[in-house]
């Protein structure tokens, strides 16, 4: 699959092969429109999916948001990642004082799972509706993140280790990551940004080598496929948006405050591969 599903010809061949149809109503009891809009039905999310890479335009409710925050405050993180190196967030500057090195980043690993507002998230019926239809197939979960990204000078090798660069991920022949920011989020916090429409238009040359799309220079990319068609995602705490994880995205060097992001990736197949 890793290989196979570095081409769009192969992801789109096993997208169509699936026979999805969307139950006739949906509830959506974690999920509400952003900016007090209406809720976009999943199949005009998964509509502007298919042609942008990516969907802006839901959030998370209130009672979801506030207890999510709650399980960050309360539970420990690790530093970079590592298992070996818990810290309260509240912690973070005894944290930062202690590491020989920059703290980039703050997970709290697996533990997230034990949260009752993820289990509703990770269950949600319109966000399961949403990435069935996208995917043409009824999704399957695969795995998600609780993290937070620490303002922090990053050398090029780390950003490209923290996905702080430009790139794709290959979980599966097709996928879906949702993303939730738990913090207000400006160009200064770290916003994610897609190129809008490579995940299905894409150098031949960029496919063939897949997620090694991530050691080409942003700028490189930028000038392959266009800087106009680059779309930063800022916005409250809450704000939710959707894209497929091969459209080439990055989340951004945070360098003012810190910021707490949210992810889910549902596949068509349990693959155990997946990359944060």
């Amino acid at each position: 699959m890793s290989w196979l599903a570095r081409f769009i010809v192969v992801r789109e061949w096993v997208a169509n092969r699936g026979s999805y149809r969307a139950p006739a109503a949906i509830d959506a009891a974690a999920i509400q429109a952003a900016e007090g809009g209406a809720l976009e039905s999943p199949t005009q999310v998964a509509e502007i999916m298919q042609s942008q890479g990516y969907y802006v335009g839901f959030a998370l409710q209130n009672c979801i948001l506030q207890d999510l925050l709650t399980f960050a405050e309360t539970m420990p993180c690790y530093t970079n990642r590592n298992p070996a190196l818990p810290f309260f967030i509240k912690h973070r500057e005894q944290c930062e004082q202690k590491l020989d090195a920059p703290l980039l980043v703050a997970s709290y690993l697996d533990s997230h799972e034990a949260c009752n507002a993820y289990q509703r998230l990770k269950t949600d019926p319109y966000l399961l509706a949403v990435a069935s239809q996208y995917l043409n197939h009824p999704a399957v979960y695969l795995r998600g993140e609780l993290a937070w990204g620490i303002p922090a000078p990053n050398t090029l090798t780390e950003k490209i280790n923290m996905a702080r660069v430009y790139h794709c991920d290959i979980n599966d022949f097709k996928t879906v990551k949702f993303f939730f920011y738990l913090t207000d989020v400006g160009e200064g916090e770290g916003p994610h940004a897609y190129i809008r429409g490579t995940h299905r238009h894409r150098q031949l040359g960029h496919q063939w080598i897949g997620q090694g799309c991530a050691a080409i220079d942003d700028e490189v990319l930028l000038e392959t496929y266009g800087r106009d068609r680059v779309h930063v995602v800022t916005g409250p705490a809450g704000l939710g948006f959707a894209g497929d994880p091969y459209c080439l995205h990055k989340g951004s060097v945070p360098y003012q405050k810190p910021r707490l992001l949210l992810q889910l990736e549902f596949g068509i197949y349990p693959y155990r591969i997946w990359y944060f």
